[in-house]
């Protein structure tokens, strides 16, 4: 890992393979209205997701975002000026490298470290107020699975801070990926869930354990499967033939935390080489 001004830099066998964008919201140019995860490249090298893509230049990647908090967007960046709007910025960061999960140790050459970094962080409006507190734990582990896929863990909390916090139903939220334009569904990809439902017709706005996102690049299979965890509020997925999955447990209904209490959700991205079962 190779920590830059407004990037941490990962590497596996010497090459580039994942990199977490802080954020640059003072930056001009380098305009980052929250922290994305840009490039995501699987073990074969093949980037499978793009950022501010031809159709909506708020999709970042692999970006965590709610458009309704408290009244306030903090989802979508494409004009820094409007005042409904909010960033996410990060306060503080730890990173180490660790032991590889429990949960995927047996699939992941020995020797293999993973990667974790731990952040407090601050959801904001553009007037300046202070809207809630997130703590957001990443885990990546490189070639798990026998070289076949690397694995993102993200633990995000938010924390009522400021007084009671009000996600609000919408379609924008709540963890989303933006897969290359090659493996769409409307360029031949596949959408399934962890139901048997396929294609946007069958996944949009059910509630699944997982989304998987699979199709072609530079010739080959790959893809990205992005995972609830069961402890995790009621999840349904947004899912879009021209190349989008959000896991968003408002989609279907609202959610309030109490003032002074946290909402937990963990998910899983599994970034993937080749066609995998169910």
């Amino acid at each position: 890992m190779l920590e830059e001004e407004l990037r941490y830099r990962l590497a596996w066998e010497g090459k580039l393979f994942l990199a977490y964008n802080k954020g640059s919201t003072q930056y001009g140019d380098f305009y980052l209205s929250k922290p994305d995860f840009f490039p995501v490249l699987t073990p074969s090298g093949r980037a499978v997701t793009q950022t501010r893509s031809y159709r909506f230049n708020h999709h970042h990647s692999i970006w965590i975002g709610h458009a309704k908090i408290n009244g306030v967007n903090v989802f979508h960046d494409n004009n820094p000026t409007r005042a409904n709007l909010g960033d996410i910025t990060i306060e503080h960061a730890e990173d180490a490298f660790v032991a590889t999960p429990a949960s995927l140790a047996q699939g992941v050459t020995q020797g293999t470290k993973a990667w974790r970094l731990e952040t407090r962080n601050a959801w904001v409006a553009k007037d300046g107020r202070r809207l809630c507190s997130e703590r957001r734990d990443i885990t990546v582990t490189p070639a798990a699975f026998g070289g076949r896929g690397h694995v993102l863990d993200i633990k995000s909390t938010l924390e009522a801070s400021e007084g009671e916090i009000r996600l609000e139903q919408d379609t924008h939220a709540y963890i989303g990926v933006r897969v290359v334009d090659t493996m769409d569904e409307e360029d031949g990809g596949r959408i399934r869930n962890s139901n048997g439902q396929e294609g946007e017709a069958g996944c949009m706005r059910q509630v699944a354990a997982w989304c998987d996102y699979t199709g072609e690049v530079a010739g080959q299979q790959v893809g990205v499967a992005l995972m609830v965890h069961p402890s995790n509020p009621r999840t349904a997925f947004f899912a879009r033939a021209y190349g989008t999955m959000l896991a968003n447990p408002t989609l279907l209904e609202s959610l309030t935390i109490p003032a002074g209490g946290a909402l937990t959700q963990r998910f899983r991205l599994l970034i993937h080489d080749g066609e995998w079962s169910a």
